[in-house]
């Protein structure tokens, strides 16, 4: 048995609160994180009200995740009739290609104004606002780190005495430092999610580290030198968190894949003792997750 683990669960949509309390009187979740990156149908302030007092009911620790530089879609699009537009501004050079949620990519081939992007094959849907893309290019730099929704979040966070961050994307101490511009008494996870990401935390090794595994493999090239970053992670943070890309066949069936608990094996082999479920598992198969983990630390 491994006794010495420890699950986060993403807090489903919030719009159906039975299945908020659902996941936070989960005796095998230990903390929770919300996306601040999904839309509400209440305020910052209600909806962080909320939260608060469900973590106070059941006792878990609750995390804001603020998305920083972390890059998506700024509005429904539908690229047949118009353009996709990011919610930071962007310079790049190409050739330069974007990814989607869904596996599906595209090359770039204009930036205007610098967050609205043209790309080529067109996707097959529409592209949801919210959803975050990665852009894979020769060079490219994303301007400014905290958005306009984090600042609002971490506004609330300090009004209402909520500390505890997961940071998306940081790459350096100005990344950091401008969290704790508006919430001081932050106690930040850092999600390392670039080869920024891994640059900076080589040169300076901080604690408070997640390996955000999903962006971060595509980031980085999408081969098997993203073992070594991983390796490289829980080598600098003994207790980094390993979140992304847990339990993934459940998204296609309700019974997970022999390569699920093995991916989990490895990654405790490694190292890692704290791992972290995402959206998709959280909102379409949380109990079956949950029943897998169990499997997991009792095997």
């Amino acid at each position: 048995m491994k006794k010495d683990c420890k699950l986060i669960a993403t807090i489903p949509s919030i719009n159906n609160r039975e299945k908020v309390r659902e996941a936070f009187r989960q005796p095998a979740i230990a903390e929770l994180r919300f996306n601040t990156g999904v839309q509400t149908p209440t305020s910052v302030e209600e909806t962080l009200d909320f939260l608060k007092s469900m973590a106070r009911q059941y006792q878990k620790k609750l995390w804001i995740d603020i998305k920083g530089r972390q890059l998506r879609v700024a509005k429904w699009a539908d690229p047949l009739y118009s353009c996709v537009e990011l919610n930071h501004k962007i310079e790049l050079l190409y050739p330069a290609e974007i990814y989607f949620r869904n596996g599906d990519k595209a090359n770039i081939t204009h930036v205007k104004n610098g967050n609205k992007i043209f790309i080529d094959p067109l996707p097959r849907q529409a592209l949801g606002a919210g959803q975050s893309v990665n852009i894979i290019a020769k060079e490219i730099k994303v301007k400014g780190y905290l958005t306009e929704k984090d600042k609002q979040y971490l506004s609330e966070c300090k009004k209402q005495d909520v500390n505890n961050v997961m940071a998306s994307f940081v790459e350096s101490f100005e990344d950091l430092a401008q969290i704790i511009q508006f919430l001081p008494k932050a106690s930040i996870i850092s999600k390392i999610e670039s080869l920024q990401g891994m640059q900076f935390i080589k040169q300076y090794p901080i604690q408070g580290l997640m390996s955000a595994r999903d962006d971060l493999y595509i980031q980085t090239g999408q081969n098997y030198q993203m073992l070594n970053h991983l390796r490289d992670i829980i080598s600098i943070d003994p207790n980094a968190i390993c979140a992304s890309k847990i339990f993934l066949s459940l998204e296609k069936r309700s019974k997970i894949d022999f390569a699920d608990f093995a991916d989990l094996e490895l990654m405790y082999q490694m190292g890692y003792r704290t791992f972290m479920l995402c959206d998709n598992i959280c909102n379409y198969r949380l109990i079956e997750a949950i029943k897998g983990w169990e499997d997991f630390i009792n095997g």
